[in-house]
């Protein structure tokens, strides 16, 4: 039996993560997802104010799945270094693989108020300090609309050996 993988899927909102994430899920029984805005509702009260509780709740998680040999994907915008070197403790911890993928374009417009638009410049250079740090990231373009594409990509990264 091969070693589990924790794969990182990284990327700004609206690139697809959880697209692809849900899709992998679908074609590949066994695996989990851990998504940090389902756990934040898992916690009462304003699921806002629960980040840290939810990325604690998400590593537990994804360390005692890849403990028992399976597999995890975490669809989810990590755009500090300390937060990546979690994600890669718990699969070291497990014996697991960590394989990180970033998506890169197709970002969504959406409503985004004027008061979190700074914000979201700030994660875009996180994003950006994140890769130029980590070579070994699989860097992915996606295009709106395009989730094949992007879907086919994906699976060269995690089963290069399985026709797509």
């Amino acid at each position: 039996m091969s070693r589990p993988r924790l794969v990182l899927l990284n990327g700004m909102p609206g690139s697809g993560k959880s697209t692809l994430a849900r899709r992998y899920l679908a074609e590949h029984p066994g695996v989990l997802c851990v998504e940090d805005a389902e756990l934040r509702g898992w916690i009462g009260g304003d699921p806002a104010h629960h980040a840290e509780a939810a990325r604690h709740l998400g590593l537990a998680l994804a360390c005692a799945h890849l403990e028992a040999g399976y597999d995890v994907v975490v669809p989810q915008l990590v755009s500090r270094l300390e937060l990546v070197a979690g994600w890669e403790d718990v699969a070291r911890e497990a014996g697991a693989e960590l394989v990180e993928v970033v998506l890169h374009g197709a970002v969504v417009e959406s409503r985004v108020p004027d008061d979190a638009v700074e914000h979201l410049v700030e994660h875009a250079h996180g994003l950006a300090d994140v890769v130029a740090a980590r070579p070994h990231v699989h860097r992915l373009v996606t295009r709106h609309g395009d989730v094949d594409s992007a879907y086919r990509d994906l699976l060269d990264v995690l089963d290069p050996d399985v026709p797509a």
